[in-house]
């Protein structure tokens, strides 16, 4: 709502526009939604997407799963869902461009011929991660109304025009998790896990995992194996379904490849130094990319990071502004 408000004030016409991607929640979100519009004397259009949804972000996170990786749907979502069905309401309804609430910064050109984004001024609420994946040609049409705004600047903002905070929650988890766990979403959707044995990096026995669905790379907890000193998942080794464990200091990499690379600036042509973001909290490391082909890479960390998860997505930054990224290979 506040995103909607800012526009406003900025003297732009708003349609606000909810999309239903079902779940549980979704009554109760598009509610919120349609009594956030009313406050600014709009109407609310609701969008229906859960079949995009499902194809997009679900299917493809099971499938990741059956392959012993552990994705991101989060950065599907926004590159082949949100974006998407918004792209298509603005073009029934001729808009000029598009808003959301993502906090990220917007910069460009006073003719727009260069545009480019940058983390949010609050950093703790940046979400320039999640964008890394959307193509160029829908961020040029997108605004960010927030990326300039603290997140506690943004809740008296509306606590001003009387929106109703007292159920406000913030979503700490997966929007169609339901409020159930990881695990017990995947079993539901059919994804049964075959036990296989953990061992060392070096191939030593040393216990039987219930499914390699059930564990991510740097897992400490929940292993279910007694050592001298504590284990963490190393890797997941999808063809001889066996559960790879062995010291912090052996989680660490400090290589890998990215692949499906969507960049927002003109791709390098040599190598470049830069700053490399492999997971939504993970700080931005120092590292150089040097490119593989049109849309993968190597890159190099100049400190070895921990753990680099396979089919998570890899942010690319010089100083705050996103360069891009992709799927870690």
């Amino acid at each position: 709502m506040v995103a909607a408000l800012q526009l406003r004030l900025r003297g732009f016409r708003v349609i606000p526009v909810a999309l239903d991607l079902g779940g549980a929640d979704a009554p109760w979100l598009l509610d919120r939604a349609a009594r956030a519009a009313a406050l600014l004397g709009l109407e609310l259009m609701i969008e229906p997407g859960a079949e995009v949804f499902s194809r997009e972000v679900v299917q493809p996170l099971l499938a990741a799963y059956s392959q012993a990786r552990t994705p991101n749907p989060c950065l599907c979502c926004n590159a082949r869902v949100k974006f998407v069905l918004l792209g298509r309401v603005a073009e029934r309804l001729r808009a000029d461009g598009l808003a959301t609430g993502h906090y990220l910064r917007r910069r460009a050109t006073p003719d727009e011929t260069e545009i480019s984004w940058h983390q949010a001024r609050d950093q703790g609420k940046d979400q320039s991660y999640f964008l890394q994946a959307v193509p160029t040609a829908w961020l040029r049409r997108c605004l960010f109304p927030l990326g300039e705004l603290f997140k506690s600047e943004v809740l008296s903002l509306a606590r001003e025009v009387g929106y109703e905070l007292s159920g406000y929650r913030e979503s700490q988890e997966l929007c169609f998790l339901q409020g159930e766990k990881y695990q017990d979403f995947l079993l539901r959707q059919g994804l049964v896990g075959v036990p296989g044995e953990i061992t060392s990096l070096e191939g030593s026995f040393l216990g039987r995992h219930r499914g390699l669905q059930n564990y991510t790379i740097g897992q400490r907890r929940g292993l279910g194996v007694a050592y001298s000193e504590p284990l963490y998942v190393c890797a997941l080794d999808g063809t001889r379904n066996r559960l790879l464990v062995g010291t912090r200091e052996q989680v660490l990499r400090q290589s890998f490849q990215v692949t499906s690379v969507n960049w927002l600036v003109p791709s390098p042509a040599a190598p470049l130094k830069l700053e490399c973001q492999i997971r939504y909290r993970h700080r931005p490391a120092p590292a150089t990319l040097t490119p593989l082909s049109e849309d993968r890479v190597r890159i190099d960390f100049v400190t070895p990071q921990f753990a680099v998860t396979p089919g998570q997505g890899a942010a690319f930054y010089l100083g705050d502004r996103l360069l891009g990224g992709g799927t870690i290979e």
